[in-house]
């Protein structure tokens, strides 16, 4: 396991490259809440999902493929069990997130724990894997995208039981999910040689961080949107 102090640092150039978790670095969480008329959409169909086809064809999958996790054959079904958000200006989406709830053996972290060691309770009841922000490239601005991610973390703190929050991600964007309030669990190679860290944040660290309140603790219902191609899995 690797501390934060190992890391390399990231550059302002380093950062816009990176084309699936966005600029985190050099923002500030107590500007969030000053850009105006941002407001938050669950897409819970294929159809309604079709809005933001143009931001997800900027998507990839070098992190799950490099760990071998196997996931990408079931980025339907993650999107069905899972809530697919998109933020939206107007009329306009400017950027979509993804979040996965664990319990299907469908987040990387779940998949990960298949092959190495580490604290498995973090997986347990209100546990979300958070995809990477996507947005267009001219709208990849730190304020804008730091008001994108407080806005989908606070509502869906307030729609769902939510307690711990992780994601599968390289070396320089897990230092700076650092910001929101995530931090390294335990790092690993991928067949490439590459690095990568799987970084967790309770939910209180993550709404301290955003300047958040914390919602009380929601029961865990019955949520159609989970349970939508459960069987499938299982017949896999």
């Amino acid at each position: 396991m690797s501390t934060m102090s190992n890391f390399p640092s990231v550059g302002h150039a380093d950062w816009r490259d990176e084309a699936l978790l966005l600029p985190l670095a050099g923002l500030d969480p107590e500007r969030a809440g000053c850009i105006p008329g941002l407001r938050l959409r669950v897409l819970r169909t294929a159809q309604e999902r079709e809005a933001i086809a143009g931001l997800r064809r900027h998507a990839a999958f070098r992190v799950e493929q490099d760990l071998g996790l196997g996931l990408q054959p079931f980025e339907q079904i993650r999107d069905e069990m899972g809530l697919v958000t998109a933020v939206y200006r107007d009329e306009r989406p400017l950027a979509t997130l993804r979040f996965v709830p664990t319990g299907q053996g469908l987040t990387g972290a779940e998949r990960l724990l298949e092959k190495m060691p580490f604290d498995a309770s973090i997986l347990g009841a209100g546990s979300w894997e958070v995809g990477r922000v996507i947005m267009e490239p001219e709208d990849r601005a730190p304020d804008l995208l730091l008001e994108c991610l407080t806005v989908t973390l606070k509502d869906l703190m307030q729609m769902e039981d939510v307690r711990h929050f992780h994601a599968t991600t390289t070396l320089a964007m897990a230092r700076l999910w650092r910001r929101v309030g995530l931090h390294t669990v335990v790092t690993a190679t991928g067949e490439s040689g590459g690095r990568y860290a799987l970084v967790h944040g309770r939910v209180e660290d993550v709404a301290a961080a955003l300047h958040l309140r914390v919602p009380g603790v929601r029961p865990q219902a019955a949520c159609a949107h989970r349970e939508t191609g459960v069987a499938a899995v299982a017949s896999v």
